[in-house]
């Protein structure tokens, strides 16, 4: 038995630019500004590296706040990566593969994605960082999903987009596709293997990279 583990954001959907512009026009009146290396980490743990002397109830609020609006402008434009949905319907139908989305993103925005395109049905759980302790990059999300799937780490192949999620999945002792939505190849060398999007890669490739 294997397991494939989907992160969400810059995985399942290409949303990296409207999340850039959601942060931008909703904190614009605060300056602040994210660095590559921290997409892909819990909101709890940016929100207090970038507002250091605010409470964190004011943290949860402003959080809130920000995913509430790139929802809103996103909607519009949702749309899943190239040929997710196919491979998603070709690895339920193998009864050898367990399949998982594990993303440290508010629970609100997976499920907002999972719903409007569809896909839920196709996943056997959501692993979500309100289950774990510690967000990305720590592994406990991916360590989370393999438990939950009653499979070992290193039977599982994670796809991630983020440097957080990478060195999630990584220190979990997974394989690692990265998908190079969010950050150009060469930001992406610490995987097994690097693809555009999922017309690139097979059923068969994924059982390979885990064996």
């Amino acid at each position: 038995m294997i397991a494939v583990i989907f992160d969400m954001d810059g995985v399942l959907v290409d949303n990296a630019h409207f999340h850039e512009r959601a942060f931008a026009e909703y904190f614009s009146k605060f300056g602040t500004k994210l660095a590559p290396e921290m997409f892909g980490r819990g909101n709890d743990e940016l929100m207090a590296e970038l507002f250091p002397n605010e409470s964190k109830e004011r943290h949860r609020e402003l959080a809130a706040g920000k995913e509430a609006y790139y929802r809103q402008i996103y909607e519009p434009h949702i749309e899943p990566v190239a040929g997710l949905v196919e491979l998603l319907r070709e690895l339920k139908t193998d009864d050898s593969i367990r399949i998982a989305v594990g993303s440290s993103a508010p629970v609100e925005n997976i499920d907002f994605v999972l719903d409007k395109l569809q896909i839920r049905n196709y996943f056997d759980i959501v692993v979500v960082a309100a289950m774990v302790q510690r967000a990305k990059p720590a592994p406990d999300i991916y360590l989370k999903a393999a438990e939950l799937l009653n499979v070992k780490p290193e039977t599982c192949l994670v796809f991630e987009d983020a440097l957080a999620g990478i060195s999630a999945a990584r220190s979990a002792g997974m394989k690692i596709v990265g998908i190079a939505t969010s950050l150009p190849k060469e930001r992406l060398t610490e995987t097994d293997r690097i693809i555009d999007d999922f017309t690139e890669i097979t059923v068969a490739e994924i059982k390979q990279l885990t064996d």
